[in-house]
């Protein structure tokens, strides 16, 4: 659209020109034919005109945006316990911003790790098996409970011969009975105590015991996620952009706190119609202006074409990424990349102060065998202060350069 408005002012321009040329000279000469006059011979500077291939830029408007910027949010909800940063302060990756509910999350994973310790204790002593004093001590047990059996037994025998001679009483001989009985289960009792301490837990035991340590183990690791998450820290080095909470606040899960914007790096997003998008390639070095930066040109180079339209405006989202950044730029700017557009086969354009008017047309004055003659010109698109001729000049015309005042018919001779 640019060379067209252009064009139109310069054909307005033209035309009052024209309009204060004829009036002063009359209204019957309008449209008469200039006859050659005589005179002094008018020495005129000249230069050919020259057919050639142009390349016409396409103005993009779009706005400088940080190469990245990321939002930081708290993924758990609780009290602000502590903030570690203002608006517009340089951050590194990695720096503590800020702490959500950190003292009751600490205390959690104490909690979580002595259980944990407690669970492992328990396992490997079943791994370990039963201590040697543990194994002596079975063994005493049975010991002595095959001693008591002994004095059990004996005593039932002595009652037993007296119980036949009706020297006790029945009473007498089945406690004797009993007591050896009695006696007889504490050495199987002992006996089987002493087995298990030889071999140890069973390995359902074990299992039961390791299943134990490794739930207590995840509790753990869920506590120091959930702390390490309560302690806000910078994903990136840059610049914070604003701070929307205070120390003492509660926040839900997923509150944004502020965002981190990295200016090391800026890139410009602007869209392109789907005819348009044809026209641009990757890797294309382009020049750039920002409104904000006055009397200023930079360079980018187009990174990145969407392959799929915007389904609201149906154009096409285009970056481009600055190549070095200027201290002067700021997120959100707006900027204007000249896309170099398709190149056109080659035509002839002329500075556009060659043109000249003659009878109300706009046209070239052109050297014919040493005479000034009034070419009429049709013109075309308008290049960089170059119009495109379109018709009334052919290559290697002489072209006078400097016809004010020249009447067509007049005599010349060039420098």
């Amino acid at each position: 659209m640019t060379h067209y408005l252009r064009k139109n002012w310069l054909l307005g321009g033209l035309l009052v020109l024209t309009l204060a040329a004829s009036g002063c000279e009359g209204r019957g000469q309008g449209n008469e034919e200039v006859k050659p006059v005589s005179g002094e011979v008018r020495t005129v500077r000249t230069a050919r005109a020259t057919a050639a291939a142009s390349q016409e830029n396409v103005e993009y408007v779009g706005t400088l945006s940080a190469f990245r910027k990321v939002r930081v949010a708290s993924q758990i909800g609780g009290i602000i316990e502590n903030i570690s940063f203002e608006k517009g302060d340089h951050v590194r990756k990695g720096q503590l911003l800020g702490e959500v509910d950190t003292s009751t999350l600490e205390l959690e994973v104490r909690q979580a790790s002595a259980a944990v310790e407690v669970a492992r204790s328990q396992y490997e002593k079943a791994e370990r098996g039963s201590r040697p004093e543990e194994i002596a001590l079975a063994e005493a047990s049975l010991k002595e409970a095959r001693a008591g059996f002994l004095n059990a037994e004996r005593h039932f025998g002595r009652i037993a011969r007296l119980y036949e001679i009706r020297a006790v009483s029945r009473k007498e001989y089945d406690a004797a009975e009993q007591g050896k009985v009695t006696a007889s289960a504490r050495v199987e009792s002992a006996r089987e105590r002493l087995t298990l301490a030889r071999q140890g837990p069973r390995a359902e035991d074990r299992k039961a015991f390791k299943a134990k340590l490794n739930q207590a183990a995840a509790a753990l690791a869920l506590a120091q996620d959930r702390f390490e998450k309560s302690r806000l820290q910078a994903p990136i080095a840059g610049i914070i952009a604003f701070r929307n909470v205070e120390k003492g606040e509660v926040v839900p899960p997923g509150a944004v706190l502020t965002e981190v914007v990295d200016l090391g790096r800026l890139k410009i997003l602007f869209s392109a119609s789907e005819k348009e998008r044809g026209g641009l390639r990757k890797g294309t070095q382009c020049p750039f202006t920002v409104d904000a930066i006055p009397n200023a040109r930079f360079t980018c180079r187009l990174t990145f074409l969407s392959p799929t339209a915007d389904p609201l405006s149906r154009t096409f989202p285009v970056e481009c990424l600055v190549d070095g950044t200027d201290s002067r730029m700021a997120d959100g700017m707006t900027a204007r990349v000249m896309v170099p557009g398709k190149r056109e086969k080659g035509s002839i354009k002329v500075p556009s102060s060659w043109l000249s008017e003659e009878n109300g047309r706009i046209g070239l004055f052109v050297v014919e065998n040493g005479t000034a003659v009034f070419r009429k010109a049709a013109l075309g698109a308008y290049y960089n202060e170059r119009v495109e001729i379109l018709s009334g000049l052919h290559e290697g015309d002489l072209v006078i350069i400097d016809a004010a005042g020249l009447k067509s018919g007049e005599p010349v001779k060039t420098e």
